[in-house]
């Protein structure tokens, strides 16, 4: 029993050195913190989005997620990031692109981190190895006071495409859109 306390005590003295810092952190963090949205301004990021264009309807459902941030110099943290997931439907309804039932640690969308100049925006990566291996920087912000409207720009920043990625692959995510929260 004395060492099932004692084990119990080390454990709870470990988690309580993990340290808290603000979503607005960019300087290095030491190992086991937490780097968390405090002051939930991921929060109006969160649910499900719409846009259309060229005729199809894109769906993007956002969701604030605690992550371990894996760094090879061992210096490992937690930090609140949004993580998206898309469908992608044609004029008909038929479903070209659909990756809303991936685990929430498997997106192809992850945050990185906000910008504030010129203007308040949250960039985040987009990543998809099936099949071409499409990479990309995306940034939203709200263009309303309301916060249910949202400007997406997408960065293709893939840097190779083999003979074998034809489209829809190639132009999967619109390069600018206005999404309406549903």
């Amino acid at each position: 029993m004395k060492k099932l306390f004692f084990l119990l005590s080390i454990h709870l003295m470990v988690l309580s050195c993990a340290q808290i810092y603000p979503l607005n952190t960019y300087t290095a963090v030491p190992s086991n913190s937490y780097i968390k949205d405090i002051n939930n301004e991921l929060v109006p990021y969160e649910g499900t989005w719409k846009g259309t264009w060229n005729s199809k309807t894109i769906y993007i459902y956002f969701k604030r997620i605690k992550k371990l941030q894996d760094h090879l110099n061992n210096n490992s943290y937690y930090k609140d990031v949004l993580v998206g997931k898309l469908k992608i439907v044609d004029a008909n309804g038929l479903i070209l692109f659909d990756d809303s039932q991936l685990p929430d640690n498997e997106t192809k969308i992850e945050g990185i981190r906000f910008f504030t100049i010129p203007n308040k925006k949250y960039s985040l990566l987009y990543m998809d190895s099936d099949p071409c291996g499409i990479t990309g920087d995306i940034y939203i912000n709200f263009i309303d006071s309301t916060e249910t409207k949202l400007n997406w720009k997408f960065i293709d920043t893939t840097e190779f495409l083999s003979g074998t990625c034809l489209n829809p692959y190639t132009q999967i995510l619109p390069n600018e859109i206005l999404l309406l929260k549903q």
